[in-house]
């Protein structure tokens, strides 16, 4: 299962569908307290801050956007979010920007909330930057259904559309989960080949997103890190751009060495969390933002800079187990299927015993998916009587070790009962953030059986149980799959 991010909106510009990296060190504030005098992070200076500290927000530096993602063809803002963003729904009080999240029926939905952002529908930029450290000390709801969000996008279009130029989520979290925030980077291509990094950090001595916390990003040439009250969490330099139809990425640093607005919005339901509804004995519920600061570095920034070659683990890879030398499938034919059509819980890892070589197929009825799998010759058949409303809908996952640093060939057979497209990818489970390791790839079949194949490279952490995710959803064309291989491959 995937976890589709929230989609770009570029000024007037639909950016694209979809579907996460980069934190900044921060000062540390434990107590729940207002701060209202500025810290200025050592190495750094403020070039542009709102300490909401008015009777009004403050229009020069913010703007509201409005209704459910329509207007830029993307009904529920591209996530199934549930909300109507109004502009009633933030206001300042008590020296913080308010974002509230309402019961309340609206222009045919049931919630209201608010999304602000420092540019404007037509194009207006009242504040961007490229490079710096970015942060905000906030406050967050809990509760099933909250998804509350501190992200920058970009503020131009220049390497394509979504996510070929890029996004950063400075600070994500699930409502139902308040002992954890995360933090993301989008890249890649447009979408439906974008690719994510993701990273999660869990807050000390029983803290949670409803105390205050510093959530900063450190973006440099080269270079993103993620801290929560001082304490970095994850770092990379680990990403590309690929424009339409080219051959060749963009030269490094790109897509992230242009400039990027910031967004904080309080979205409800959505894809983030698995369509997860809010319960309404939560509501109203309020994101509190005691200020918004971006620093410019003291020093100068790099120049030059080169997309480092991930080193490779060879301890783990060493000690991993594979069928016949290189390959980690050892039921390449699709033998042994352990089958579950009603349980949406099982898309992740949790009740899955990743020891066995078994695959699982699922098809999940949160998502509309009705399908049953049989033997077929040297592969599996699926049937698909619904195909549901997402790609994962119906799924086949294998899962395998892959190391950090090597690089990897997916390979197998695949035919349909009538021309249609799979999406395929290897990737994470809900432990690691749905993360995506290799480009997804999307195949288009035909009645007579074809081999596949594309390479990858294993830039993200060891994974000892990734996913291999054969996605047949939004399609009801039955689906032959069989010959399945990965190999390890020296490129």
């Amino acid at each position: 299962m995937k976890n589709f991010s929230r989609n770009i909106i570029l000024g007037t510009i639909t950016a694209a569908l979809v579907a996460t990296v980069i934190f900044m060190g921060c000062t540390e504030h434990k107590s729940k307290a207002r701060v209202s005098k500025p810290e200025t992070p050592a190495g750094w200076h403020l070039v542009w801050s709102d300490e909401f500290d008015g009777k009004q927000i403050d229009t020069t530096k913010w703007d509201f956007q409005i209704g459910t993602g329509s207007q830029y063809g993307l009904e529920g803002w591209g996530n199934n979010e549930l909300q109507y963003y109004r502009k009633e729904n933030a206001f300042v009080k008590n020296g913080n920007l308010v974002l509230e999240a309402r019961k309340e029926n609206y222009e045919g939905c049931t919630y209201t909330s608010a999304r602000l952002r420092t540019v404007k529908d037509d194009g207006t930029e009242l504040f961007t930057k490229t490079y710096g450290r970015i942060e905000a000390r906030i406050k967050m709801p809990t509760g099933n259904g909250l998804w509350p969000a501190f992200w920058l996008l970009p503020a131009t279009t220049d390497y394509g559309t979504w996510a070929s130029s890029g996004e950063i989520d400075i600070l994500e979290a699930k409502g139902r989960l308040p002992n954890r925030v995360y933090g993301t980077v989008h890249f890649g291509q447009a979408w439906p080949g974008n690719k994510y990094t993701s990273s999660m950090y869990k807050f000390p001595n029983n803290e949670t997103i409803a105390d205050y916390h510093v959530y900063s990003l450190e973006w440099e040439p080269g270079v993103l890190r993620w801290l929560v009250d001082g304490n970095k969490y994850f770092e990379t330099s680990q990403w590309w751009s690929l424009g339409a139809g080219a051959s060749e990425p963009y030269e490094y640093p790109a897509p992230f060495d242009k400039p990027f607005y910031i967004l904080l919005n309080l979205a409800l339901g959505g894809n983030y969390d698995g369509g997860v509804s809010p319960e309404d004995s939560n509501l109203p519920a309020q994101m509190l933002v005691d200020y918004v600061r971006v620093y410019e570095k003291n020093d100068p920034y790099a120049t030059g800079v080169k997309r480092p070659t991930p080193q490779r683990d060879e301890t783990n890879f060493k000690e991993f187990e594979a069928a016949d030398g290189r390959n980690f499938i050892f039921d390449s034919k699709l033998n042994h299927v352990v089958s579950e059509t009603k349980n949406e819980g099982m898309s992740s890892n949790e009740n899955m015993d990743v020891k066995t070589h078994d695959w699982y197929f699922l098809a999940l009825s949160d998502f509309g998916g009705k399908a049953v799998s049989s033997k077929e010759d040297d592969g599996r058949r699926v049937k698909i009587t619904n195909p549901g409303n997402q790609n994962y809908s119906v799924q086949l996952i294998q899962h395998l070790p892959v190391a950090k640093g090597y690089s990897y060939k997916i390979q197998f057979d695949a035919k349909a009962s009538a021309p249609r497209k799979i999406a395929v990818k290897l990737g994470g489970d809900a432990d690691n953030s749905w993360s995506v390791y290799s480009p997804e790839y999307y195949p288009e079949l035909d009645t007579s059986v074809k081999h596949y194949s594309y390479f990858f490279t294993m830039e993200n952490d060891t994974d000892a149980t990734a996913r291999l995710e054969f996605n047949l959803g939004l399609d009801s064309n039955d689906v032959w799959i069989g010959n399945v291989s990965v190999t390890q491959e020296e490129l």
